[in-house]
């Protein structure tokens, strides 16, 4: 059984399909990036493919991303809030920072120190998490 190795929502495909309404298409570039905590997201640009890129024909859409990066993070699921976008790939989750550092990267839920019980797993948890492990050994 063969994997997808992008998958892009219906609800991605709307909100670009309304970006674009009024403007020629592009190639979209999935790109990993650092956030403020150090946590590797998804970032999203609008640029020409390069011989690096492994290049994708999704609904009347052209997504491009760096052939190694592609092979390592695969499968991608690219997904739509109405309003943005949510990519996903192996290893790498959706932003969801934790609203302390200088880059105001949060989602508006504030760390409150108990990393044990904390869902978001956000870098400064995670830091902290890493830290004590060490200590312990």
């Amino acid at each position: 059984m063969q994997t997808t190795v992008i998958e892009v929502t219906p609800k991605a495909t709307k909100l670009l399909a309304e970006h674009f309404k009024d403007k020629e298409k592009t190639p979209i570039r999935l790109f990993v990036k650092i956030g403020g905590c150090g946590i590797r997201t998804f970032g999203v640009a609008l640029e020409k493919a390069r011989k690096s890129d492994a290049v994708f024909e999704i609904d009347g859409f052209q997504y491009i991303i760096n052939k190694v990066l592609c092979k390592n993070v695969q499968p991608i699921k690219v997904d739509s809030d109405g309003f943005g976008f949510r990519i996903s790939g192996k290893g790498i989750a959706p932003h969801h920072g934790c609203g302390n550092c200088g880059y105001m990267c949060g989602d508006g839920n504030m760390c409150l120190g108990k990393c044990s019980v904390c869902k978001l797993k956000c870098g400064h948890g995670l830091r902290k998490v890493a830290k004590t492990v060490k200590t312990d050994l």
